[in-house]
């Protein structure tokens, strides 16, 4: 991967939206001041950042990519807008570490939008007043992705990123395997802490997450 995509330009707390209005799964998502990450907890990213910003791009600027990169990676790319439902994701989150008489575990939900994983990883931690940690190479990335931001000359970490979804959980390997099972690829990538650091660790280089100062809105531009 390049230095390009690992390059961390951090962003600020914004909104939390609701992608999917009126769905169950998400009410509970909606900033009323309140959070239930907890120290401790695993940190869980779903499916691979920049999706939907990469989709974006890849239809804009077609007639540019495939100028550059093989038809198959381009139509790929066009595609990942297919991967922006999230509905599958959180019913198998519920279900996973719930305690047997309550039927409840606590498990903070953060579904990644405008701003994308820099983003959500200083929101999700701001709301509950807790630190975090996370490990920038395993954040998943799609080669197409990588490829497409560089062309560029964009961040991928700070793009949108529909259909990605980032849990505090304390049972953070059993959802992986469970999401896995279902198809949908899941990562650890980092553990909430009392805080108040919030640290974007790329090996061996300890770099602290900030507030935003701006997104990468208009990934066509340029």
């Amino acid at each position: 991967m390049t230095s390009k995509a690992y390059g961390a330009l951090f962003l600020s707390p914004p909104i939390l939206e609701e992608q999917k209005k009126g769905d169950r799964y998400l009410h509970t998502m909606v900033t009323d001041g309140s959070s239930r990450l907890r120290p401790g907890m695993e940190l869980v990213l779903t499916r691979w950042i920049a999706l939907s910003g990469t989709a974006k791009l890849a239809v804009e600027k077609e007639e540019e990519l495939l100028k550059r990169f093989p038809e198959t990676l381009v139509r790929e790319a066009q595609h990942f807008s297919d991967l922006e439902e999230i509905k599958e994701t959180l019913e198998i989150a519920g279900r996973v570490g719930t305690d047997s008489g309550t039927g409840e575990e606590e498990k903070e939900y953060y579904p990644l939008g405008e701003g994308g994983i820099l983003k959500a990883l200083w929101e999700i931690a701001d709301q509950a007043g807790l630190g975090l940690s996370a490990e920038l190479r395993k954040l998943p990335i799609r080669q197409e992705t990588v490829e497409i931001t560089e062309l560029f000359d964009l961040d991928p970490y700070r793009m949108d990123s529909k259909g990605a979804v980032l849990i505090g959980t304390f049972h953070g390997m059993e959802l992986t395997e469970e999401l896995k099972r279902a198809g949908i690829p899941a990562t650890v990538i980092g553990r909430v802490s009392k805080g108040p650091e919030r640290i974007l660790y790329n090996q061996e280089i300890k770099r602290y997450i900030e507030k935003p100062a701006r997104t990468e809105k208009k990934e066509n531009e340029g």
